[in-house]
């Protein structure tokens, strides 16, 4: 009977084996499998008088080839992959319309500075200024198409935070439920169920891939704890704690992740990983700043085109209006969810507005976080941290700040309250030209200078300039009547509403003279009688200077911070832009060589080989066809005994 009972293990090893390699086959491109192995050990030997005689083998269990310390290795590449994957998406969505030269903004600013130039050349056109107001719709349509292109991606990330939201919690409780199944059978017996913790496996790398996770394994009950970020906790002992798309704390249009109860806000907070953690950081470190960055350029066109039309007349005389609509209304201020009233007639209000002097070269491309602490208000610039304080009031800390906006409160904040302050990114998509009539563009100054007949000297005055300075609203006396009397080659006496009337006033050649907003030079030598008036532009139809200045503006480089001019601004977005989009590229690709060696790695020591397994195949069914044989020689030898007479 040993005989048989030792044939008969065999047999049973050799089946659950051969059944073993039959599985590994049949799963060889199923997701997440990892190979399995039969683990055998020989039975108790029996004691006989002549030494101990073998009992066959024993099946001690199934179990999967799993080596933790790669299967770390590839999660965290897995979820560093799908982060770069995502971001890159992202990055190329922008940089495939913003660096689009025929679509861009550089081009429709030199359209619309020749037009300008074309108006100069012949004032009086109204084909030509027809033109300006054509040229000009096309650069606000330009801007706004890249606007709207830009708060269409934002939209979409905040559909994208949702679903993905949504599946993560699936697979989440999914995890959970497996994590029951799982403790069941183990707590039911001593064997592992293989497959299970294969697919449970596989649930944790896909939830891994879209939020990067963590895992630590409980061997007490085969439960394995699943965190996202820096510490929050999705698969616990007692489930799944789910996570929430609510809209953001300040900006209703904006979805943000919270937990569960919509409390705790984790994007902004904590380390999100996978294509979460890429979408919410694209947003913030990439799209917010496009969006900023397009807003300022935005601003700076239209207010400095502004604040010199509105320094020249038209064709009827007029002073001349505004060219765009203005955005002094534009910058954004957002109240948090948790400020004090929120949501009731009673709570706190903080207006925006650009600083009145037209002046958009202080603006950045930042965003600002505003506090009250009950006696101190604070603001902090968020991209490098910079902050400013004032006990005085909310106005005197704008202007302490100086970032190119004025704050007002009514009512009035209270201790703890915040706000987001948005000063440019309205502006992006919100280019609107204000005027219909071309017979109303201003190209002319409204002052002009002469000599009087009786100039014996050879001393000549320039056409004055307006200055811009502190314009508009332009000065009471612009277009009074000056004259400058000389009354020797040296001096002269003024004369004039708002001048002052000095006299015995310094005369050098070629300097500059100032009074009333504007600004002329007289170049020669005077002598004495000689008088040079100064007044308005009446029928100053043929005149140009405004028109010069304002083609001139896209050289101007005190419109934006940093020395720019418009064009370069943008060339310099997009080249910021283009140069992140390849900075992902190169990181995405070295992630993903990385990513297949270390998959490499892990499938050379848990993955299916085919080779390997039917050379396995082979050898069992040998050891089963041997084991049969010895149930084969051991009835021979029974029946020879039975037949010993």
């Amino acid at each position: 009977m040993t005989i048989y009972n030792t044939a008969v293990t065999a047999l049973q090893s050799a089946q659950v084996a051969i059944a073993t390699t039959g599985h590994n086959i049949a799963n060889v491109n199923t997701p997440g499998f990892r190979r399995q192995e039969t683990i055998m050990s020989t039975n108790v030997a029996v004691r006989i008088g002549n030494g101990f005689v073998g009992q066959g083998v024993n099946v001690g269990t199934v179990s999967r080839v799993y080596n933790e310390f790669l299967e770390r290795q590839v999660t965290q590449n897995e979820s560093q992959s799908a982060y770069l994957d995502q971001y890159l998406q992202g990055m190329q969505q922008m940089n495939n319309v913003l660096g689009d030269r025929s679509a861009g903004f550089s081009a429709t600013i030199q359209k619309f500075s020749a037009a300008w130039d074309s108006v100069a050349s012949n004032p009086t056109s109204i084909p030509a200024r027809q033109a300006v107001l054509g040229a000009a719709n096309t650069v606000a349509n330009s801007i706004n198409a890249l606007g709207s292109y830009l708060q269409s991606l934002q939209e979409g990330i905040n559909v994208d935070v949702t679903a993905m939201v949504s599946k993560i919690n699936a697979y989440a409780g999914s995890i959970a439920s497996m994590n029951e199944r799982i403790a069941n059978i183990q707590n039911s017996g001593s064997q592992v169920p293989n497959d299970m913790l294969d697919q449970r496996d596989q649930l944790v790398s896909e939830i891994n891939k879209m939020a990067g996770v963590t895992t630590v394994s409980d061997s007490s009950n085969g439960y394995i704890n699943v965190f996202m970020g820096q510490g929050f906790q999705l698969v616990g002992s007692t489930g799944a704690n789910e996570i929430s798309a609510r809209p953001s704390l300040y900006d209703p249009l904006r979805t943000e992740v919270f937990d569960g109860s919509g409390v705790v806000q984790l994007s902004g907070r904590s380390t999100i990983g996978g294509q979460l953690g890429a979408i919410l950081d694209y947003r913030t470190q990439a799209l917010d700043l496009a969006q900023n960055s397009l807003g300022r350029i935005a601003m700076a066109l239209t207010q400095s085109v502004n604040k010199q039309h509105q320094l020249g007349q038209d064709l009827a005389g007029a002073a001349g209006t505004e060219f765009f609509d203005s955005m002094a209304t534009l910058p954004q201020a957002f109240a948090s969810g948790n400020n004090a009233n929120a949501g009731t007639p009673a709570a706190a209000v903080v207006t925006a507005t650009l600083t009145a002097d037209y002046d958009t070269s202080k603006l950045t491309t930042s965003d600002y976080k505003l506090s009250f602490d009950g006696t101190n208000y604070t603001l902090n610039r968020l991209s490098d941290g910079q902050s400013w304080s004032s006990n005085v009031s909310l106005a005197a800390l704008a202007t302490t700040a100086d970032q190119g906006f004025s704050l007002a409160e009514g009512p009035a904040m209270a201790s703890g309250d915040t706000f987001l302050i948005r000063p440019t990114s309205a502006a992006a998509s919100n280019v609107v030209v204000a005027m219909s009539d071309p017979a109303k563009i201003a190209a002319a100054a409204p002052v002009r200078a002469g000599a009087t007949i009786g100039n014996t000297g050879t001393a000549q005055i320039t056409q004055p300039t307006v200055d811009t300075s502190n314009q508009p609203p332009l000065n009471a006396d612009l277009t009074s009547a000056v004259t400058f009397t000389f009354t020797n080659s040296n001096t002269f006496d003024v004369a004039g509403s708002g001048t002052g009337n000095p006299v015995g006033v310094a005369y050098t050649a070629g300097g500059s003279i100032s009074y009333n907003g504007w600004t002329l030079q007289i170049t020669g030598t005077p002598v004495a009688g000689d008088v040079f008036a100064i007044g308005p532009n009446t029928g100053g139809t043929l005149d140009n200077r405004n028109g010069l200045a304002i083609a001139a503006l896209k050289n101007n480089k005190n419109a934006i911070a940093g020395n720019n001019t418009l064009e370069s601004s943008y060339a310099i977005m997009v080249g910021s832009i283009g140069n992140k989009t390849d900075e992902i590229s190169v990181n995405q690709k070295a992630q993903k060589n990385l990513l297949d060696q270390t998959r490499q790695t892990q499938q050379s020591a848990s993955g299916v080989n085919l080779d390997e397994e039917a050379a396995n195949l082979i050898r069992y069914q040998q050891a089963y066809q041997a084991a049969a044989k010895m149930i084969s020689t051991a009835t021979t030898m029974f029946e020879a005994l039975l037949n010993i007479n």
